[in-house]
């Protein structure tokens, strides 16, 4: 597991103020141990690019300008960002509410504490590192399929070529391209082949 310090000092910034920020150094820190390097590395390139890249376009200052709209400040344009940070960590959260660890997928699965993690490997089943912890999301498990998951998902999740949290959040969310189930649902329905069709356009532009 990765170990990530985080420490904010604002020696001009007022007791209550620095209490906040110490607060939130604490809890990114506590989010950002849990990401795994893939993830870590997509965080920095989209931080990255939006340090290196004007939010705006000159001639979109300028029309805003005419407009009579205030231009964004640094510290406007910091609150915006760790708002949006803030979200994904929820959004991250979200997915992960009802999950598995290894050994309580090795008591459900009747296998030994080392085979969740094989499969892992495998891409036979799904999951995240949080806080140094895997969880396994429980809506792969299904007691009818094969060796306990659902029919297809080994075959979907190998032609997803996106980071585990990407795959968790494209296999639960609707879509238009299955009739507006989530590809899941799909597979439920025996709907593998779809399924992977779908998964194979992904990150594809």
């Amino acid at each position: 597991m990765i170990m990530i310090n985080v420490n904010i000092n604002a020696p001009s910034a007022q007791a209550g103020t620095q209490q906040a920020l110490e607060r939130i150094a604490e809890a990114m820190q506590v989010v950002l141990t849990s990401l795994q390097p893939d993830e870590i590395k997509d965080l920095a390139d989209q931080l990255e690019t939006t340090d290196s890249k004007p939010k705006y376009s000159k001639a979109e200052i300028n029309f805003a300008a005419k407009l009579g709209a205030n231009k964004i400040s640094d510290e406007e344009r910091c609150r915006l960002e760790l708002s949006a940070l803030t979200k994904h960590f929820k959004w991250r959260q979200d997915l992960l509410k009802s999950s598995l660890t290894a050994p309580q997928v090795a008591e459900l699965l009747n296998t030994t504490r080392q085979t969740p993690h094989d499969r892992l490997k495998k891409n036979s089943l799904i999951a995240v590192q949080d806080n140094g912890v895997w969880k396994f999301p429980t809506w792969q498990f299904d007691p009818e399929g094969p060796d306990g998951v659902i029919a297809g998902l080994p075959d979907v999740l190998k032609a997803l070529n996106v980071p585990s949290l990407s795959k968790i959040s494209w296999l639960t969310r609707p879509n238009k391209a299955l009739n507006g189930l989530t590809p899941v649902e799909a597979l439920k329905f025996g709907q593998i082949d779809d399924v992977i069709a779908e998964a194979r356009t992904l990150g594809v532009f």
